[in-house]
């Protein structure tokens, strides 16, 4: 997608940032004259570990929360305590292609919200009739927005995200997009919903500090008696049974900051916030 809007309609727009409207200003032959897709399929490798199990995903990538939008994309972001360690800065994501690549889809999507849903409709049905039966498509890659008129619009292809928004999934009625609870240990709010997601029977995934280094300890295995899969495997949600409870392993941090966050309580589960979150469900 290309950018149609003109310099003075992107300098007058309130919704993005001022630090932003400058780099657009000086990267503006890019945003206007390349033609970047919305969407890509098994972009990444945990994404393209789906296609053992022949699936291939669609992604869409955005910049998170108020990186890039003055109001945030990622409503939970700040209770949840999971912007400074958005995944968006790690990996290929991270790097300055790929980089340039997301914060021109959140300006197409914030300046020219009509037309960005006309050419995320064409790409998706163009995956679709590529990959058939085996495509599904995530569009909050990095985000955490209401994507459901769209979703609904398109009942004959999958869908499916993370969301950290528990009223979503409470809600969800779709039957072509599945949800899981990306849980928290920031707080004893965001503790106490990711305890009543497990418990209310949602699928929800817990992030833990650990990347199981020398010297790290194990992922967990259980809360209790509730069994935890290991949701690195693949990305593949909508395979796992309805109320599973699955961990991730931490991205884009080094031994010393997983070290430091062992004691404090954040975005990550660590051994302690465990042991609170598994009395709390289990209470």
């Amino acid at each position: 997608m290309k950018l149609q809007v003109t310099k003075k309609q992107l300098l007058a727009s309130e919704a993005i940032n001022p630090s932003v409207k400058t780099w657009a200003i000086k990267n503006w032959d890019y945003l206007t004259e390349v033609n970047t897709p919305l969407i890509n399929v098994n972009s990444s490798t945990k994404i393209a570990k789906g296609k053992k199990l022949k699936i291939n995903t669609a992604i869409l990538y955005m910049q998170p929360a108020d990186k890039v939008a003055v109001k945030t994309l990622c409503a939970g972001a700040d209770l949840f305590g999971c912007k400074k360690d958005c995944l968006v800065s790690s990996g290929q994501l991270g790097k300055t292609p790929a980089q340039k690549a997301v914060t021109k889809r959140t300006l197409c999507y914030l300046l020219e919200r009509s037309r960005f849903f006309d050419v995320l409709r064409g790409e998706v049905y163009l995956h679709s009739a590529n990959y058939g039966d085996t495509l599904a498509v995530r569009l909050n890659g990095t985000t955490d927005i209401n994507f459901n008129k769209f979703i609904e619009s398109m009942p004959s292809v999958l869908f499916y995200d993370y969301t950290k928004i528990y009223a979503r999934v409470k809600k969800n009625t779709l039957k072509n997009y599945d949800l899981t609870f990306s849980g928290s240990a920031n707080n004893s709010t965001t503790m106490g919903i990711t305890a009543k997601a497990i418990k209310n029977g949602f699928k929800t995934v817990l992030a833990v500090n650990t990347a199981e280094t020398i010297g790290e300890y194990k992922m967990p295995d259980k809360l209790d008696l509730i069994p935890l899969i290991n949701m690195d495997d693949t990305d593949a949600r909508f395979l796992d049974p309805a109320g599973s409870v699955g961990v991730l392993k931490r991205k884009g941090s080094n031994k010393l900051e997983r070290a430091k966050d062992e004691s404090k309580n954040g975005f990550f589960f660590n051994q302690s916030n465990i042991i609170k979150l598994t009395e709390l469900v289990t209470a």
